[in-house]
C-alpha cells in the first residue's frame, strides 16, 4: 500500500511540474506578445525608416523639420485601410512673429491616413485637432487680406 501511495504522490508531482511549466511558458509567451504588439520604433530623424513602418502601420516616430518647422510624427494604430498618425508641431519657425507662433506651439492633429497612398502630410481632409483648425485659420486670414488689398484696387479702376 504504502508503495503505491508513494508512487501516486511522484506522479502527482510530476504532473505539477508539467502543469507549472507549461502556465510558466504560457505566461512568457503572453508577456512577450505585449511587448512585441506594443513594441514603437523611433527612426529618430529617417523618414525612410517612418514610411517603411507606415506601409505596414507598425508603431513608430520620426521628428522632421517642414518650412523651418520642427514636427513630430507618431503612428498610432491601423484603423481598417488607414494608419492613425498624430502630428505635433514641436517648434515653430523662429522667423514668423510672436503671435503666429503662439498660436501654432504644441499644436498638433490625428490622421487617419490611407495606406495605400503612402505617408503625406498634404491632405487635411484626413485630419482633425487643433493643429488643423489653427492652419484653416490662418489660411482663412491670409486669403481675406489678400482680397481686402486687391477689391480697393478692383473698385479703383471700376471707377475710372
Amino acid at each position: 500500500m504504502k508503495k503505491k501511495s508513494l508512487k501516486k504522490k511522484q506522479t502527482l508531482r510530476k504532473e505539477n511540474k508539467i502543469q507549472g511549466l507549461i502556465l510558466a511558458i504560457f505566461t512568457i509567451l503572453l508577456i512577450t506578445s505585449a511587448i512585441v504588439s506594443n513594441y514603437q520604433t523611433d527612426c529618430k530623424e529617417d523618414i525612410n525608416c517612418f514610411n517603411r513602418a507606415f506601409s505596414t502601420c507598425s508603431p513608430a516616430k520620426v521628428v522632421g523639420y517642414e518650412n523651418n518647422n520642427l514636427f513630430e510624427y507618431e503612428i498610432l494604430e491601423r484603423n481598417e485601410e488607414s494608419c492613425i498618425v498624430q502630428i505635433e508641431l514641436k517648434e515653430v519657425n523662429p522667423q514668423l512673429d510672436e503671435e503666429t507662433k503662439e498660436k501654432f506651439q504644441d499644436k498638433s492633429m490625428v490622421c487617419a491616413l490611407p495606406i495605400s497612398e503612402g505617408f503625406s502630410t498634404s491632405e487635411l481632409n484626413f485630419c482633425q485637432g487643433t493643429l488643423k483648425e489653427t492652419i484653416y485659420e490662418l489660411t482663412i486670414q491670409k486669403m481675406y487680406n489678400l482680397l481686402a488689398q486687391n477689391l480697393g484696387e478692383i473698385i479703383s479702376e471700376m471707377r475710372t
